[in-house]
């Protein structure tokens, strides 16, 4: 989808402090040879914050950045992969109290899309914008926090992933400093089963979640070549993305992707895009882990406020969750903001 005349305006993170990797190797929590495929240097821990708090923290922060008053947004989406906190209950209508307070015309959805629900959300608001050109701003949030007897953040996924807390917003405007050229997304729902393996459906929640043990009764009932139609949903998905901003993948300077360890970011991610792994937010992601839905908006958000990015760049941001999805936005920089270093 082409997104003419529509903008990030604001984004930022809240990410708690960072635990050493040296720590849970030391007590036995993660190990050695999972974080020699990985080389993570440690994962954001929140201690006493729920997520929905960070996210209205992050929400407050890049609605200040954007310029943008609270009035003036239309819609607010909150995307997140894990428990927000409390059971039963709305996280997204939290944020928008905490932070729209009074604004009786901006529906609060959350959005389910896993670790794509980031920048799933970010299509559905650049839809919600396009639809009528009388509306200015959209915000979309993201948070997760992990660990706990109910999810293992060391071991409860793949070995190619360790989990972080935070949370991260975004605000789209029709003006801003990076404009969204276009923003594309691929499902593959033939891998539902893969997160969900032989485990019946209950009418409880299941404690604790393992990943593993889901995804090899999912390859043992079949598989259906995973590893290809992953690779098939991420180039399709970025693919589309690109052509629509009519840009090549040579075009791009920086993009930011989950963050997962350096090997699968090498051989799964940046590899069948022709990316150099160099030019990714790995650096910043390798000392946060993978923050669920929010990685896309924490490397956007580094890399404009280290300065990073230069008017007339493009910026790729990818987004993959579990279900199967593959989002893909385009961005080209404007102009460097005001809080950028």
């Amino acid at each position: 989808m082409r997104c003419d005349g529509l903008f990030i305006a604001g984004v930022a993170h809240r990410l708690p402090p960072m635990t050493d990797v040296a720590e849970a190797l030391a007590d036995g929590r993660y190990d050695p040879g999972e974080q020699a495929f990985n080389e993570y240097a440690g994962v954001t821990v929140a201690e006493s914050e729920a997520p929905a708090e960070m996210a209205a923290h992050a929400a407050r922060r890049a609605l200040e950045r954007s310029g943008v008053p609270a009035d003036d947004v239309s819609l607010l989406l909150h995307a997140s992969a894990w428990f927000q906190g409390l059971d039963y209950w709305p996280a997204a209508s939290y944020v928008h109290r905490e932070v729209l307070r009074g604004s009786r015309h901006a529906p609060a959805l959350d959005v389910q899309q896993m670790c794509n629900g980031a920048l799933g959300a970010v299509e559905l608001a650049a839809s919600h914008l396009m639809a009528v050109p009388t509306r200015a701003a959209a915000l979309v949030t993201a948070a997760d926090r992990f660990g706990g007897p109910a999810f293992d953040r060391w071991r409860g996924d793949v070995r190619g992933i360790v989990y972080g807390d935070g949370a991260a917003a975004a605000v789209l405007a029709r003006r801003g400093f990076a404009r969204l050229a276009s923003v594309a997304t691929v499902v593959d729902t033939e891998l539902e089963g893969m997160y969900r393996g032989d485990v019946p459906f209950s009418r409880e929640p299941g404690r604790p979640v393992d990943v593993r043990a889901r995804r090899r009764q999912f390859a043992a009932a079949g598989g259906l070549g995973v590893a290809t139609r992953t690779t098939e949903g991420l180039t399709e998905a970025v693919g589309l993305a690109l052509d629509e901003a009519g840009v090549k993948i040579g075009d791009i300077a920086r993009s930011v992707f989950p963050n997962v360890g350096r090997q699968v970011l090498r051989t799964r991610y940046a590899a069948p895009l022709g990316l150099d792994p160099d030019r990714t937010t790995w650096e910043f992601g390798r000392r946060t882990g993978h923050v669920g839905a929010a990685d896309q908006f924490t490397g956007l958000a580094h890399l404009a406020e280290t300065g990073a990015l230069t008017p007339g760049d493009h910026v790729l941001l990818v987004g993959i969750g579990a279900g199967f999805s593959w989002t893909c936005a385009v961005l080209e920089i404007t102009f460097r903001p005001a809080w950028a270093r």
